[in-house]
């Protein structure tokens, strides 16, 4: 019985979150309503509230989805993150338009740093204090692949997602090996800054 239930609930989540998708193809994020959602979805607001706060929330909720399929179903889930990204390219540039862009990018950080952070745990060393605590490194790494991610959508998304992926790979990979193993790494102005 309790299999059922949760079979339906998501359902319906993934209904509420396509009917989201599909307003905002249409709509600016702002200007769609809950009842614009449900009627999409063909439940009723009681049900949306069963499951969500708000608008914010759904999306949010949608985010974790996402990445959580690619991370259960690809050898390499960033790859297949990029690749859905540049697929949906004209989808992310109508949020970046809108208030939802901040909402996804947000929740986005949040799942994959949680998920990079419990990674990147695992390659510690045994019997070595990392150079930086794990959290803050998957903080770090993850804030310079979505910013990686905005500026390609933002221009365009043009390049191949493989192509975007070797060069995050390139440049985040001695990153987190410096990271982990208590390797200094560069001064801040041996890197611009």
């Amino acid at each position: 019985m309790a299999d059922s239930k949760d079979r339906r609930s998501l359902r319906t989540r993934r209904a509420l979150t396509a009917a989201l998708m599909d307003l905002m193809r249409d709509r600016r994020y702002d200007a769609i309503t809950i009842q614009q959602i449900t009627d999409r979805a063909d439940v009723g607001r009681s049900t949306f509230y069963a499951h969500f706060t708000g608008k914010d929330d759904l999306l949010a909720d949608g985010v974790r989805f996402l990445v959580a399929s690619f991370a259960e179903s690809e050898p390499r889930p960033e790859l297949a993150l990029l690749r859905h990204l540049g697929v949906q390219a004209e989808l992310y540039q109508v949020m970046a338009r809108s208030r939802a862009l901040p909402v996804f990018l947000s929740a986005l950080h949040d799942e994959l740093a949680t998920r990079l952070t419990r990674h990147l745990q695992s390659r510690v060393p045994p019997g070595r204090e990392p150079e930086l605590p794990p959290p803050l490194l998957a903080a770090m790494v993850t804030g310079m692949f979505l910013t990686m991610v905005r500026s390609w959508l933002e221009t365009g998304a043009h390049e191949p997602a493989e192509a975007l992926h070797h060069m995050f790979q390139t440049v985040s990979e001695p990153a987190i090996e410096a990271g982990l193993r208590g390797q200094k790494p560069g001064t801040a102005s041996a890197v611009g800054l």
